[in-house]
């Protein structure tokens, strides 16, 4: 197979040993671009399972929400695509088993039909979606289950982390799963934790034209796959303590990291932070490696690759400029970190703790424009609405803490605003906004607290 390539980017062009601040590298696995012969070609085929929420809890402009992402979903796939619709309460129904899209306006009114219910079986209905797709995996089809839910679980199986654990198992065989967030008061939590484990795009939205975007991503996405599954592992040398920048508190471990999946031309980043001791051994700082499985199921190696920098005396090493495209990345990890912090005093309910920390991501001096622009919309929300600012901020630092992932290096510290973010390859567009459409972004404005229960009614 063609090889991607391992880039490490140090920071600073040298290192002080024993120094009491840590320094930074950004390690990039970069795909080529797509050959010739893949360009030309079709997309692959997708055999999707969509899983609709229809308990009491989503009655209203949820619901209405949920059915007319799914039409719009249906409305775009291919007649050689096939499309299995489950809905699920405290009960499971197949609305439409697996079958070729062909003339869509059946499956279409299906949808539109479905109505409102009682308790919400989550884990049972994501289940039932897999089963749908599970007899018909095939190396050239693409199998993902995408739930449309507000996430209160409360029958079943309800505990996160078990949930994790079968959906990762789950996209182990090859299928996917992504998830969208529905209502005001959705669990980001146990959502987006699904999407991760599924290898696949957690997103929300109040309106269903929030979610075109995303679905369009998505599908793109899905459709220039150059690996699946991507690992990063890191192993610091002789007294040299590396560990990956943020997430810290949701991985629980800062040594290997998932990355997901990477596109033709696009890349997947991680920032390492390095602690040099005073036995450091110069030319074996750290060794990276990646795993990732091709499209076809095979599983792949690449690395190890060693980091080494040349020793530098205090005088030298205060002189040394440092890299604004590495900065720019590490900056905007560091800043995820501490998202990942106010986010989690905010689930405990410690809003003036959370204000404070959050101050103190304001005054930072080195935040790149994405990330200014994204701090100041997260301002606001955290004043006017705690409960979405949150959300917003689940969604916006995974954005963050990953946002150079196809960017050429030399873009990281680019100036950037809302047209030249829409001219952005989808694959990789970044939004202000999380939980709107690029077309709806209005940074200053963030959506009411309470929607107007007869918007998104199909």
């Amino acid at each position: 197979m063609i090889q991607p390539t391992i880039e490490i980017l140090p920071l600073k062009k040298g290192f002080l040993r024993a120094a009491a601040d840590a320094t930074y590298a950004l390690v990039r696995i970069v795909a080529p671009e797509a050959p010739a012969a893949t360009e030309s070609v079709v997309r692959t085929p997708l055999d999707i399972a969509l899983v609709i929420d229809r308990s009491g809890s989503m009655s209203g402009q949820p619901l209405g929400t949920a059915k007319e992402c799914a039409v719009r979903i249906v409305k775009g796939l291919r007649p050689d695509d096939r499309i299995s619709i489950v809905t699920f309460d405290d009960e499971i129904d197949i609305v439409q088993a697996l079958t070729a899209v062909g003339d869509a306006k059946d499956i279409e009114a299906r949808v539109r039909s479905i109505q409102s219910g009682g308790s919400t079986n989550l884990f049972g209905g994501w289940e039932e979606g897999a089963k749908q797709l599970a007899p018909f995996i095939k190396k050239d089809r693409i199998a993902r289950v995408i739930l449309l839910s507000d996430g209160q679980a409360n029958q079943g199986l309800i505990n996160e982390g078990e949930i994790f654990t079968h959906v990762s198992k789950l996209a182990g065989t090859g299928i996917t799963t992504s998830t969208i967030g529905l209502g005001h008061g959705f669990n980001e939590s146990l959502l987006a934790g699904m999407a991760k484990s599924g290898e696949g795009v957690a997103n929300f939205g109040q309106k269903p034209e929030d979610l075109d975007e995303a679905f369009e991503q998505q599908f793109a996405i899905l459709s220039n796959t150059f690996l699946r599954q991507v690992e990063i592992k890191i192993q610091g040398g002789s007294d040299v303590k590396a560990r990956l920048v943020g997430e810290i508190l949701e991985d629980a471990i800062s040594s290997t990291r998932k990355l997901g999946n990477l596109s033709w031309n696009t890349a997947l980043v991680a920032v390492v932070e390095i602690k040099i001791g005073q036995n450091a051994k110069a030319d074996e700082l750290f060794a990276v490696n990646f795993t990732a499985q091709t499209k076809e199921g095979e599983t792949v190696k690449f690395g190890p690759q060693v980091f080494s920098l040349p020793e530098v005396d205090l005088t030298t090493y205060a002189s040394l400029i440092a890299d604004v495209n590495v900065s720019a990345g590490v900056s905007e990890a560091s800043v995820s970190e501490k998202l990942e912090k106010v986010e989690d005093l905010l689930r405990r309910h410690k809003l003036k703790e959370a204000k404070e920390l959050f101050a103190e991501i304001e005054n930072l001096t080195d935040l790149t424009s994405w990330a200014k622009q994204k701090i100041a919309y997260l301002k606001d929300m955290l004043d006017q609405d705690a409960v979405m600012a949150m959300k917003e901020i689940r969604y916006g630092r995974s954005d963050m803490v990953r946002s150079a992932r196809a960017r050429a290096a030399k873009e990281m510290a680019e100036s950037v605003n809302e047209c030249t973010m829409n001219l952005e390859p989808l694959v990789i567009r970044r939004k202000i906004v999380s939980g709107r459409s690029a077309q709806r972004q209005n940074p200053t404005t963030p959506p009411p607290a309470t929607p107007d229960a007869n918007n998104g009614q199909a």
